[in-house]
């Protein structure tokens, strides 16, 4: 398809709706900072009914600041190499996926919010919901969040998912890192440092294959929490480091200190394990854009 390059968010949703236009593929290079002052008014970057679109960053000036992306009814979609930050207006996501959407990679990027404001100003880092699936969120920092990676907006929200997180750090959260709702999850070889209240929070009969990640100066790096039914966890080689495990007073469970697997996954493709004793050292490497 049709690469360009895009300063502003009106370049961006101008290229999208020419794409969508020709029903043709397209690759928006960003070269700049995006705002909602140079977006025609736009409180969120719309990637909406078109398939085959990639938004990438160039070098390391692909900036979103004050904007997000929402990805909805679209399929086929990179997201990679960009700083997305402080989203307060539209979603307050700073990447949303709500479906029917399916094979979606979010990539090398760096999203975070701030600690230092109430839990509700802004909103997640990524979301998905309703029929959103096949998701690859690889190499990302996300960090400074209340509410870090949300897949299912409420108990009645059900799915397949099919969501594997790999290589990414999450520092400095509250919670959601992620949270699942149903459905199956691959979390494997993450590093998870200084989070707050909760970290992986599997609800409503989710299934996550934990695996070879790394928790450290964290409160219950993974637990099941604040919904009627319980998810599932089958765990392989994590290390816990200077971790606090806590009951809540709602109804749920915590892996604790001698956690054993509840459930069991078997991802359909195959993977390469990193030494687990090696993945904070390459994941601080090689994260963000």
């Amino acid at each position: 398809g049709s690469v360009t390059t895009a300063k502003t968010g009106a370049e961006i949703l101008a290229a999208l709706s020419a794409a969508k236009t020709a029903a043709r593929p397209v690759t928006i290079m960003i070269d700049g900072t995006i705002t909602p002052a140079n977006s025609n008014g736009a409180e969120k970057i719309d990637i909406k009914d078109i398939n085959n679109v990639s938004i990438i960053g160039v070098a390391n000036r692909g900036e979103f600041n004050g904007i997000g992306l929402k990805i909805w009814r679209a399929n086929n979609v990179i997201v990679q190499n960009l700083s997305i930050h402080h989203v307060n207006i539209g979603d307050k996501d700073a990447i949303s996926i709500e479906g029917p959407a399916n094979h979606i990679w979010i990539d090398h990027n760096e999203l975070y919010a701030s600690l230092d404001v109430d839990k509700d100003y802004y909103d997640g880092l990524l979301d998905s919901k309703s029929g959103a699936e096949y998701i690859t969120v690889s190499y990302n920092h996300f960090h400074d969040s209340w509410k870090a990676s949300l897949h299912g907006s409420s108990d009645t929200d059900s799915g397949e998912r099919l969501i594997t997180f790999h290589h990414n750090w999450f520092q400095k959260t509250n919670s959601r890192v992620p949270l699942f709702r149903f459905g199956k999850g691959h979390i494997f070889n993450n590093l998870y440092s200084d989070n707050i209240d909760t970290g992986i929070n599997a609800r409503m009969g989710a299934v996550l294959k934990i695996e070879h990640n790394v928790f450290e100066n964290s409160q219950n790096p993974i637990v099941s929490f604040y919904s009627d039914n319980l998810g599932y966890w089958d765990l392989n080689n994590n290390i816990f480091t200077n971790v606090t495990w806590v009951e809540s007073s709602a109804d749920g469970t915590i892996v604790g200190p001698n956690g054993k697997s509840t459930g069991s996954l078997t991802p359909p493709y195959p993977y390469t394990l990193d030494d687990v004793n090696k993945v904070k050292e390459i994941v601080m490497q090689q994260v963000g854009r």
